[in-house]
């Protein structure tokens, strides 16, 4: 894989390598596929997987703990494609995009340049990528503009989002960090920390609803929980994943049985995974003055 100087010489400082989603999932490519660019970050704290497109965590691992993330079996590794799994960055707009442009924003199908990287006191390994508008983007969303991911890796996982309007105009924005958390049998799992919350229930027509009790999963379920507290804890039979941010909304998706329909999911595969996603969406996407920033910060431990 040809290495620009510059990337290269930002890896080799942070200990990081570069190399093909064919070497690490071998299983999601036809033979000869060169697959899509990705940087292994290996530390004594953690172990995690970047993606450059979309600048998408495709795996993390604390020492001594298990996976935290789900890729789907299905899941389709070429360029320009959306990765179904880890954490992909839904930006700037969450859902169907506007005059039929692509769900969940363009950013995630876009290759993004890492832009810094070094090794922490503490050991931890810290990274930033970067997307920037140009006249591809211009097409899709009409204003100048920075994305920039802060990721850390350490003993927790640490995402920052920004997002700069660079532009003169007034920029819509709605963002999610859109997490896929592996679990043995979705069926099982709880989500506390959104009890009593007011929730739209996308599967009953966009209904307005309160929850009752922990988030539990026994059919297709799409919701957005509305100005939940920082803090969720996902519980399942290997255990507890703790997130916090300070988004001010948090969605819930499992495909269930309608797996079957969804290409890059496939049949049987809702059980390994739950969506439990921190962002601003729906009555809490914003809007961007021009020059003016936006940004939100995620972490996940054990």
């Amino acid at each position: 894989m040809s290495v620009p100087s510059a990337l290269k010489s930002l890896i080799e400082t942070a200990g990081i390598k570069l190399v093909s989603s064919a070497e690490i999932y071998p299983a999601l490519h036809q033979s000869g596929d060169a697959g899509l660019p990705m940087l292994v970050v290996e530390n004594e704290l953690a172990r995690a997987v970047v993606a450059l497109q979309g600048a998408h965590l495709m795996a993390f691992q604390s020492a001594g703990q298990r996976e935290m993330l789900w890729v789907s079996p299905k899941s389709i590794l070429e360029v320009g494609k959306p990765i179904r799994g880890g954490i992909p960055l839904c930006l700037p707009w969450f859902g169907p995009g506007p005059d039929g442009k692509a769900m969940h924003g363009f950013a995630r199908t876009m290759a993004w340049d890492l832009t810094a990287a070094e090794v922490m006191e503490n050991g931890a390994t810290s990274l930033t990528l970067e997307l920037s508008g140009d006249a591809s983007t211009s097409e899709l969303w009409p204003h100048a503009f920075v994305f920039r991911l802060d990721v850390l890796v350490g003993s927790e996982l640490k995402l920052t989002m920004t997002v700069e309007n660079c532009g003169t105009d007034l920029a819509p924005l709605a963002f999610a960090f859109h997490t896929y958390f592996a679990v043995p049998n979705v069926a099982d799992v709880s989500v506390a920390g959104l009890e009593d919350m007011a929730y739209i229930d996308k599967m009953d027509n966009f209904a307005r609803k309160q929850q009752q009790g922990e988030v539990t999963i026994s059919r297709v379920t799409d919701r957005i929980y509305l100005d939940v507290p920082a803090h969720q804890t996902l519980k399942s039979a290997t255990g507890r994943i703790d997130i916090e941010s300070d988004a001010k909304c948090a969605v819930v998706w499992n495909a269930w049985t309608n797996d079957k329909n969804i290409v890059d999911l496939g049949e049987g595969n809702h059980v390994g995974y739950i969506c439990v996603e921190r962002c601003d969406v729906a009555d809490h996407a914003l809007t961007l003055q021009p020059g003016g920033k936006y940004t939100m910060s995620m972490t996940l431990s054990y």
